[in-house]
């Protein structure tokens, strides 16, 4: 069995971004014995993939993108070949907003989940926050049977003068769906009906403090914790579930200090393997911060944090096995792959570094 890394890039200079120096989907082979990433291939027609999921069989790959001219983003459907791992395209469906972000497959792999972040859409262009596509039985994305748009601001003037939906995921129980809200300082709860449709669940939202601003969220695989990272005011939060409501409780909430520069910013957020580890990338300060997660309370304690090997980490992924953390450094134009000990939860060498353009984000897939 071999193991592909797909590297989605920033392939357009935008005015929030540094430079665009992408080329598309660059696939690699993995070694899971050393870390090192090997390039195979790269699907070049495509725009800015910010944002990658692959299937629980790995073969198929979705990637958010943008497409020249239109007034809204794009989702692109594609086949993973079982036996070189290169791409196929199958497709693509308009998102029904711009600036599309974040993707993830429903439980049973029936839907792909997508927000849209809305920075500041033309007036009468689509500004919906959130899309529901089904995927056909050979993988193609159809029509969205759903589109909501999120309402709300926060005191933040630059960036909250307007709700901005920037990630979103299934729960473990399969019927429900969150989404983390920058702009509304919210998370968003919805039922997942057997057609595809979300229907909005107030009385299990929950608002953060003003100015946080939700960036990502992770859900621990028994459903009873869920973890989120803010941006604005970089915190790490851990919330449980209140019975028999099942209402969102804040249960712990770290901020995230300054490291080596006056700004920290996070981005991405991931859960080892085991469940014992949660990882946060830290952009402008350039580093991945560490916390255990105790098995009995879930409590967080901060294990370390150690320099990305780059600049601008944006998305972090562990491999298949564990082994290894690989790191998109946006802005330095590589990929790092670090050992991990899952006993610690450290970082440990520095064991690769790939170059690539404007990396935006990594998934994985197993052929």
């Amino acid at each position: 069995m071999s193991i592909y890394a797909f590297a989605g890039s920033l392939t357009r200079s935008m005015p929030q971004y540094g430079a665009a120096n992408g080329v598309g989907i660059t696939q690699f082979e993995l070694n899971e014995n050393t870390g090192q990433l090997v390039p195979r291939s790269v699907f070049g027609d495509i725009e800015d993939s910010s944002w990658l999921v692959t299937n629980g069989t790995s073969n198929r790959l979705y990637a958010t993108c943008e497409i020249t001219g239109t007034d809204q983003s794009a989702v692109a459907a594609f086949s993973i070949d079982p036996t070189t791992g290169q791409l196929s395209p199958l497709g693509s469906q308009p998102t029904q907003g711009s600036e599309v972000c974040h993707a993830a497959l429903t439980r049973d792999e029936r839907f792909l989940l997508v927000a849209n972040y809305n920075g500041a859409p033309t007036k009468g262009w689509p500004d919906k926050s959130v899309a529901v596509f089904p995927l056909a039985p050979d993988g193609k994305l159809l029509p969205a049977v759903c589109i909501i748009a999120h309402s709300g601001n926060g005191p933040n003037s630059e960036r909250q003068t307007r709700a901005h939906a920037h990630c979103i995921i299934p729960a473990p129980d399969g019927s429900h769906v969150y989404v983390a809200d920058l702009g509304a300082d919210r998370l968003a709860a919805y039922r997942l009906g057997d057609d595809g449709i979300l229907t909005a669940l107030p009385e299990r939202d929950i608002r953060v403090p003003a100015g946080l601003g939700p960036r990502h969220i992770v859900f621990h695989p028994d459903g009873q914790q869920l973890f989120m990272v803010s941006e604005l005011t970089p915190t790490v939060m851990r919330f449980g579930f209140d019975k028999p409501s099942d209402a969102l409780r804040l249960e712990q909430s770290i901020p995230i200090t300054a490291g080596r520069t006056a700004i920290t910013q996070p981005a991405g957020i991931v859960l080892s393997p085991d469940n014992r580890h949660l990882l946060v990338s830290l952009r402008v300060s350039d580093d991945i911060i560490g916390f255990s997660i105790d098995a009995d309370n879930g409590a967080l304690v901060e294990t370390g944090r150690w320099p990305c090997g780059g600049k601008t980490p944006r998305a972090l992924a562990f491999t298949p096995s564990g082994k290894h953390v690989v790191v998109a450094n946006q802005d330095s134009d590589n990929i790092s792959v670090f050992a991990f000990d899952p006993q610690s939860g450290e970082l440990r060498t520095l064991v690769h570094q790939q170059p690539t353009g404007s990396p935006m984000t990594v998934a994985f897939a197993s052929v």
